[in-house]
């Protein structure tokens, strides 16, 4: 008799693993277990489950440690014996802990899926059953390796997301989006991928190249991101007395930042008085093609331009470059991990 699908569930707790009581939402690690109980009533295919519980916390309150201890999880468990993991997660901070796991885990040779909820486990418009229900069928299905995210937007669709392009979800309809888009929907065909000349093949996906990360120990706090707006007064703001090693400046969308402001809001001041920090900037379509004035100013002024990132990718990945040691952190910064960049490239869209 041929073995059920072995998934391998991490539950770590947030939206998904909590509990309403009077009026106040709250991690409940019994309702992790309904999940999986009521799963398992479905008229689904047989398929055998082992849990792991890392954490259990809200994910507004997940910190860089956190990424690690998922990280260290995993690595006690020898994936080629699972058909994929499942990652049970808060919403909040899922592009940071999924663009983590790009960074901090060898290139995999099974789906390791994150999913979350909208609202709690029975709650009227909880998603949570099913995004579970089609991280299970994508898994078994599918059996695509790398990192991914999989999550239903108020839209009913069920969209697919490489892990290291997951973008904060919006604050109206708490829906989930991708920088570049999403890879795929998946529905009763399957994974249904739409032309795009962004997402990497299938072909790809299908046969990654094996990769070693960079090993990282632990984080310190020492990576700062701040996002422009008009007046924003960088004299509030003194490096000088912290032990910041690198700032993210998420520039306008063209990577254009204020460079004649007076009263503290010039980026240009902000970064000529504060060398001895790495100051790097997104995000950049072409830093080989024109750019504004003020971008070449910036970039004169020591500032590290980045191509084609999301701000969540790029600080997470800073937080990793900045805690290893076999790489300087520009060139870590530099180095594709799973996809984080966006290129453009020619492919056609399919089901599989």
């Amino acid at each position: 008799m041929e073995k059920p699908p072995k998934i391998l569930i991490l539950l770590t707790g947030g939206t998904i693993g909590s509990s309403v009581n009077d009026g106040c939402i709250d991690v409940d690690s019994k309702r992790s277990d309904d999940l999986l109980s009521i799963y398992k009533n479905f008229d689904k295919p047989l398929v055998d489950f082992e849990v792991s519980r890392p954490f259990n916390i809200l994910s507004e309150n997940a910190e860089p440690k956190h990424w690690l201890q998922i990280i260290n999880t995993l690595e006690k468990f020898n994936l080629v014996n699972y058909t994929g993991v499942i990652i049970a997660h808060g919403s909040d901070t899922l592009p940071y802990t999924g663009a983590a796991l790009c960074y901090g885990v060898d290139s995999p040779t099974i789906p390791i899926v994150l999913v979350a909820a909208n609202y709690a486990l029975g709650e009227v418009g909880s998603n949570a059953l099913v995004n579970f229900s089609a991280s299970v069928d994508f898994i078994c299905n599918q059996q695509l390796p790398g990192f991914y995210a999989i999550y239903q937007n108020s839209d009913g669709e069920v969209y697919v997301h490489l892990a290291s392009r997951l973008l904060e979800a919006d604050w109206l309809k708490d829906d989930f989006s991708s920088f570049g888009g999403h890879l795929g929907i998946l529905d009763s065909r399957g994974l249904c991928c739409t032309p795009s000349s962004k997402n990497p093949s299938m072909l790809k996906l299908y046969n990654p190249s094996p990769d070693i990360v960079p090993w990282t120990k632990n984080f310190n706090n020492q990576i700062l991101g701040l996002r422009a707006y008009p007046g924003l007064n960088y004299r509030c703001i003194d490096l000088k007395a912290q032990s910041i090693k690198a700032v993210l400046h998420s520039q306008y969308h063209c990577g254009s930042g204020n460079v004649i402001g007076d009263n503290g809001t010039s980026l240009l001041e902000f970064i000529s008085n504060n060398p001895q920090v790495d100051h790097y900037m997104i995000s950049y379509k072409d830093i080989k093609g024109p750019l504004y004035a003020s971008c070449h100013q910036l970039i004169e002024a020591g500032a590290i331009p980045l191509e084609n990132i999301s701000f969540e990718a790029a600080i997470t990945k800073l937080n990793f470059a900045y805690n290893q040691t076999e790489f300087l952190p520009i060139d870590y910064m530099k180095r594709e991990f799973f996809y984080e960049f966006v290129r453009e490239k020619c492919e056609s869209g399919y089901v599989i």
